[in-house]
């Protein structure tokens, strides 16, 4: 989780200037200043209609989240993304101990909340971050498109122009702009194919959905380079050709933990 905040950190904070600087926009979807980013400024709704179980569409048998019922024939799977602002501060005193039973966090894809929900906002610091708790505290899956679509466009606007090139962010159209791409995030779940028996492609599923055609069953297994990936969607660097082994130039120098996960649950190597 915490490799998580930091890489994320690494990744976004070249961004700032970038985003207000401009980005990319797009007639559907606005572009422009986050609303969580502060100040008086709104990011544009869509007029495409993606929704959030977009991400789910491109299987029949993909699993859904434990916190919200999925349509057809799928079935549960872990709930949530990634982690949030990190607990105390430097020189400052930790916060209080949660209430027992109080979501704090939630778990699944990663860097999604880290990059996308109050990377600008002036008021997140080290010890904490409105938008980035109320996200992790946020369990009810049927309304999370609604929460967050549209303030999600606004930042893959600012990622998609990190290449020079606006519009090449996986399912990215002149008429719906981010919206797809915004919704499916959004509806932040690890979806599970359970028709295919090859597992080796993080966001296999949502790739389907956004049109990268694969087979894979997606999921996410303790091996897989998720943050680069991730990293290469948001920067439009994507090359799709290369996958699972390369994601794109998008990286952040680690490709692999520095000691082997088990074979059996829950796969934790043995301490250091």
């Amino acid at each position: 989780m915490k490799a998580s905040i930091l890489l994320g950190a690494v990744f976004t904070s070249s961004l700032v200037g970038l985003a207000f600087a401009g980005g990319c926009s797009s007639s559907s979807s606005g572009g422009g200043t986050p609303a969580d980013a502060g100040g008086d400024h709104t990011a544009s709704s869509s007029s495409g209609s993606s929704s959030g179980s977009s991400s789910g569409s491109s299987s029949g048998s993909s699993s859904g989240s434990s916190s919200g019922s999925s349509s057809g024939s799928s079935s549960g799977s872990s709930s949530g993304s990634s982690s949030g602002s990190s607990s105390g501060s430097e020189g400052g005193t930790n916060p209080p101990p949660p209430t027992l039973g109080t979501q704090i966090d939630r778990m699944g894809r990663a860097a999604i909340n880290t990059a996308l929900t109050g990377t600008f906002n002036p008021a997140c610091t080290k010890a904490t971050c409105p938008a980035k708790d109320a996200y992790n505290a946020n369990s009810s899956q049927a309304t999370w498109v609604g929460d967050y679509q549209a303030n999600m466009e606004a930042y893959l606007g600012i990622y998609d122009g990190l290449d020079d090139t606006c519009g090449n962010q996986p399912g990215f159209t002149a008429a719906t702009g981010y919206a797809t791409l915004a919704g499916v995030l959004a509806n932040d779940v690890i979806w599970l194919n359970t028709a295919s028996t090859t597992c080796q492609q993080y966001l296999a599923v949502e790739l389907n959905a956004l049109g990268v055609t694969n087979t894979d069953c997606g999921g996410r297994t303790p091996t897989e380079n998720t943050l680069d990936l991730t990293y290469n969607i948001l920067a439009g660097t994507l090359t799709p050709t290369t996958l699972p082994a390369i994601p794109g130039p998008a990286v952040n120098g680690f490709t692999a933990a520095t000691k082997a996960p088990t074979t059996t649950f829950p796969y934790l190597a043995a301490p250091q």
